[in-house]
C-alpha cells in the first residue's frame, strides 16, 4: 500500500498539527504503509525531520518540493499556496506512475485544488475534516460574499472527495448529510505517543493542576485562571505560549488582576519532554475548552486531552459533545459546566481534597488513552485506503 501525504504549510513551524502529522506518518510506515510525504523545501528541513523522528524511517519517503511559505529557514514577506500546490500536483503525477494508491489531505483549499486537477494525477483523494469551516467563519462574522465562496468550496470538497474522514464523532455526525457516500464516516481522532504513558507511582504533587497548550483566548485559559482564583487548595502550572507575546501578556495581566500570582507558574511552551515532566508531577490536568463555538464544543479532538489521560493525571474537562465523545463522566474524568469558573473551581478543589479519587481517575484514564494511540489512528487510515483500493 502506498499513500501520498500532503502538507502545504511550513513544516518547520512549532504547531500541534505538525507533531500529529509526523507521529501519524511514522505509525503508518511502521505498519507497512509506504508513505510519500510531499513537503515544502526550506533551509533546515533535514534537521527538522530528524527532530520529529522522521529521518531514515523505513517506508517513509520524503518528497521535497518548492513552496512560498515563511517560517524558520525561509523568510519571505508573503505566503502563497499556489507555488506548493502546483509543485505538489506535478509530484503526484509522478507518484501515481510509481503505484501510489491515494492522497491524504487535511487542508480544504488544497483538497479543492486537487479535485479540480484530478485528471492530472488520477489518485483517490481522502479529505480529513477537522471542522466545518463555513460554520466557524459564520460564527466569527465573515462577510457574506466571502462566506458564500467558502461554503461553495467546502461543498465541492465534501461531495467530491472519494472519502471524508472526521477527527471526532460529533463532527462525523454533522458532516454525514454533506458527503456523497451514505453511512457513517470513518473516525481518525488525534492520538498520543506511547512515551506519554507514565508510571502511576511517581512524584505527584498534592494540589498541583497542570495545563499544557496554547494561550489563545478560545482555548479557555482565562476561564482556568478565574477558577483558580476561586479555589482554596490548588496551585496551577501552565506550559504554553510565547514569553512576552500578546497572549502571554493577556494571561499575565489577568493573573495580576485576580491576585493568583503566588499560586501560578507560567512557563513558555517547550518540547514534549518538558510536557511529560510537568504531567508526571501534576495530580490533575485541565482541558478548559469553550462552549461558545462549535469547533471547540463539538468538533475538536485535542492532543492535550490524550496526553493528560496517558500520563495518568486526573482529567477535568467541560461537559461538551467533544469531551463526551472520548470521556465517561466520573469514570475516567470529571466534567464541569462549560464556561463556568465556579463549576471548574469546585472540580479542582474536590480532586485536591480527594487523592484517592484523583488516583482512580488517572488509572482509568490511562486505559482510555490506550484506545487513542497513533498506531490506532494509523490502522484506521489503512482500512480507509484499503476500502478505496477495493
Amino acid at each position: 500500500m502506498r499513500l501520498a501525504w500532503l502538507y502545504p504549510e511550513h513544516w518547520g513551524r512549532d504547531l500541534p498539527r505538525v507533531r500529529a502529522g509526523a507521529a501519524t506518518m511514522r505509525a503508518l510506515a511502521e505498519k507497512g504503509c509506504e508513505v510519500h510525504f510531499v513537503v515544502g523545501r526550506f533551509w533546515g528541513l533535514k534537521a527538522r525531520l530528524a527532530d520529529l523522528g522522521m529521518k531514515s524511517v523505513p517506508n517513509l519517503r520524503i518528497e521535497p518540493v518548492f513552496m512560498a511559505q515563511t517560517g524558520p529557514g525561509l523568510a519571505l514577506p508573503f505566503n502563497h499556496h499556489g507555488v506548493y500546490n502546483s509543485c505538489a500536483l506535478a509530484r503526484l503525477k509522478r507518484l501515481a506512475g510509481r503505484g501510489v494508491d491515494a492522497v491524504w489531505v487535511r487542508h480544504l483549499k488544497l483538497a479543492d485544488f486537487l479535485l479540480a486537477h484530478t485528471g492530472n494525477h488520477g489518485l483517490r483523494l481522502v479529505y480529513e475534516a477537522h471542522e466545518i469551516f463555513s460554520q466557524t467563519a459564520r460564527e466569527e462574522g465573515m462577510n457574506p460574499e466571502k462566506l458564500a465562496r467558502l461554503e461553495a468550496m467546502e461543498k465541492r470538497v465534501l461531495k467530491g472527495a472519494d472519502k471524508v474522514a472526521a477527527i471526532s464523532s460529533p463532527l462525523a455526525e454533522a458532516l454525514a448529510p454533506m458527503v456523497r457516500e451514505s453511512g457513517p464516516l470513518p473516525l481518525v481522532p488525534s492520538g498520543v505517543d506511547r512515551a506519554f504513558f507514565l508510571p502511576l507511582e511517581n512524584r505527584r504533587q498534592p494540589g498541583l493542576v497542570a495545563y499544557a497548550g496554547s494561550l489563545a483566548p478560545w482555548k479557555g485559559v482565562d476561564l482556568l485562571l478565574r477558577a483558580l482564583a476561586k479555589t482554596r487548595k490548588t496551585r496551577l502550572e501552565i506550559l504554553g505560549g510565547e514569553e512576552n507575546g500578546r497572549d502571554w501578556q493577556r494571561v499575565s495581566e489577568l493573573a495580576d488582576k485576580l491576585s493568583v500570582q503566588d499560586r501560578l507558574v507560567l512557563r513558555a511552551k517547550a518540547g514534549q519532554d518538558q510536557v511529560r515532566e510537568l504531567l508526571s508531577r501534576a495530580r490533575v490536568a485541565v482541558w478548559p475548552g469553550a462552549g461558545a463555538m462549535r469547533i471547540s464544543a463539538e468538533f475538536t479532538s485535542p492532543l492535550k486531552l490524550f496526553e493528560y489521560l496517558a500520563a495518568g493525571c486526573a482529567v477535568i474537562a467541560p461537559d461538551l459533545p467533544a469531551a463526551r465523545a472520548v470521556l465517561e463522566p466520573d469514570k475516567d474524568a470529571v466534567l464541569f459546566t462549560p464556561d463556568d469558573p465556579d463549576s471548574l473551581a469546585l472540580a479542582m478543589d474536590n480532586l485536591a481534597e480527594k487523592p484517592e479519587l484523583s488516583a482512580s481517575l488517572g488509572q482509568r484514564g490511562q486505559k482510555t488513552a490506550g484506545k487513542y494511540t497513533w498506531e490506532q489512528r494509523a490502522q484506521t487510515m489503512i482500512s480507509v485506503i484499503k476500502e478505496l483500493s477495493n
